[in-house]
Parts: C-alpha cells; structure tokens; sequence
C-alpha cells in the first residue's frame, strides 16, 4: 500500500478537438479517428472537413465508439481508486472521540495486542501513542500492568472511502501469573506488537521462547506481528559493542526467520512509535485475509447491536404494557 503514481493519460483517450478525456467517443466513419460527441457535432455544423486530416467529407456519419468508452471508464475508475489511497495513505492516528458526522458510516474494528515481559516499555509505548511527546505525564503516570488495559485509537481518513478505523490496543500484562488470561486476545487480535528490551537480552529471547510461540499457536493463522526492540536510547548510551552486536544479530535472525518486521523504538522519547504503529495498520489492511476477517466481525457486531436493540426495545414495550395494564386495574378499584 505504498504511494502510487497516476498513469500517463493514453494519447487515444483524448479528443482531437478539446484535448480533453471523451466522455461519449463517437467514430467519424469517412476519417476514421473518434472524437468526443458533442465536439464533433459542433465543428460538423461549421466545417465540412475532417478535424484531423482536413480533408473535405463526403459521409458526415458517426457511430458510438463502445470499446473506447469501457477503456477510458476503466482508466478513470483505476484513477480515481490510486487518488483515494493516495488520501488514504496520509491517515493520522487520533486518540478522543470519532467526529461526529461519521457516526452513521460503518465502522471496521482493528485489535492489536502489546506482548512482552515486564518493564519492557510496552505501557509507555501505548501512552506515548495516547499522548504524543507530554514525557512527563509518560513518567509520572505509567505503573506495572495488572489487568489487560484497552486503548482505542480511529484514523482521521476513511478506508475505501466509507469505513471508518477504529483501533482496539490491548495492553496485556507482562508478569507470568497473568499470562493465562491473554489466550483471547491471541485469538481475537489482527496484529501484534512483540516488545523487548534492547538492554537485556533475556526479554528478546522470552519473545521467542513464550509469546511468540503462543501468538503462533493460538492466534489467527494471518495475524501481522512486529517485533520492537525498545528503549533504543539507553541501548546506545550504556551498552558496549559486544552487547549491541550480539543482541542486534538476534533479533534479526528472530525476524528475518519468522518473516515479520522489525522495529527500533525510544518510548520515552517517541523515537519510531507512531510511524511503527501505521505500518502495522497498513500491514492489516493491506492482507486480503485479515480485511475480510475484520469485515466479517463488523457484520457480526451490527447484526448482534441491531438484535439487541430489538431486544431491549421489545423489552421496554412489555413493561410499558405491564405498567399500563395495572394502572387501568388500579383505576378500575
């Protein structure tokens, strides 16, 4: 889903007389050569010539030019397709409220789960996306992860210019005794960001010994991991040579093995956070797997909504009724 350049406009999907793309191309029988309709009809009220060859015509007929028209129309919907990914592709990540003139669009709900140990830097990562460069409310604020901690984000641009983005970031605590209630959200998610510690090795390696096996066995078989070494500052101010050769190896013989991307992040800084987090949204969207699983959970979660709704309003239909029918019974006593 990289940035696409528009293709040159064909030299035959332009007419001789306008120099603009045909619309309605007719063939001029006598010449040969297709013409813009209302172009040609034009210059025949005033000339008696070929507009190409000019020559004098002795048959001034024309006929509909169908297999040029399907051509220019397909061009021009390939056209108006690369300029809407092209819009697409300058989406921003918002943390707040969606806007509210898109509360009737549908909504296509991507999650993306934080994996990793403790003390990794995988809260920080997720405030950092909430609250941009405020490092000081990152600091003040961010504690070990307990509970799994939800966090949704939407993207400021329409996809396939009707979806509206919403991303669930699911941060899932990083202590032993808590892994047994991340299963669901190896299941549920679409991508995942695996953190390790750039400063101690252990975490790259429990990455791959633990949470990327689970995420392999449990998740979706098309589920788009990223692996970020973090805390990238300290890895270059107080790791010596032999420590940062031997860790960087790892952890692209990890990557490269599994075929996933990989990242180098500052958290506390916000080096790489938000340009790493697109590309794992783009990742998804660009898997055709992935779109049709995320379309078909969007199905489900408005065919349950609108059941519910059902529900509840048949439910307050009833008590308004009971509620009716004893207050006749009451004013009949």
């Amino acid at each position: 889903m990289m940035n696409q350049e528009s293709m040159p406009i064909p030299r035959d999907f332009l007419c001789p007389i306008t120099r603009e793309v045909m619309q309605n191309p007719v063939v001029l029988i006598e010449d040969g050569h297709s013409y813009e309709l209302f172009a040609i009809e034009t210059w025949l009220r005033d000339h008696n010539s070929s507009p190409m060859t000019n020559q004098t015509l002795t048959d001034r007929r024309w006929i509909h030019n169908y297999n040029l028209k399907s051509a220019i129309e397909e061009y021009c919907s390939q056209q108006h397709a690369i300029a809407s990914l092209n819009q697409f592709l300058a989406f921003n990540v918002c943390f707040g409220r969606i806007p509210s003139e898109w509360e009737d669009k549908p909504t296509l709900k991507i999650r993306i789960s934080l994996l990793g140990g403790s003390n990794v830097g995988k809260s920080t990562i997720a405030r950092y996306l909430q609250y941009g460069n405020k490092t000081n409310f990152i600091r003040l604020n961010t504690t070990t992860t307990v509970g799994h901690d939800l966090i949704f984000f939407y993207l400021d641009q329409l996809f396939e210019n009707k979806y509206v983005i919403v991303v669930q970031l699911t941060d899932i605590p990083g202590m032993e005794r808590y892994e047994s209630c991340c299963d669901n959200h190896f299941r549920t998610c679409h991508g995942a960001l695996l953190v390790a510690d750039s400063t101690d090795i252990d975490t790259l390696e429990r990455i791959e010994l633990y949470w990327y096996k689970q995420l392999h066995l449990k998740g979706k078989d098309d589920v788009e991991p990223t692996l970020i070494c973090n805390k990238s500052d300290l890895f270059q101010e107080n790791c010596d040579d032999d420590y940062r050769r031997i860790f960087l190896a790892n952890a692209e013989h990890f990557a490269s093995l599994h075929s996933m991307a990989i990242c180098y992040t500052s958290a506390l800084r916000g080096d790489n956070i938000r340009a790493m987090f697109k590309q794992l949204i783009l990742r998804i969207l660009h898997s055709k797997t992935l779109l049709k699983q995320i379309k078909a959970d969007d199905n489900v979660y408005d065919t349950a909504s609108v059941h519910l709704s059902d529900r509840r309003s048949s439910s307050i239909s009833s008590s308004q009724e009971t509620n009716i029918s004893k207050t006749s019974s009451t004013k009949c006593c």
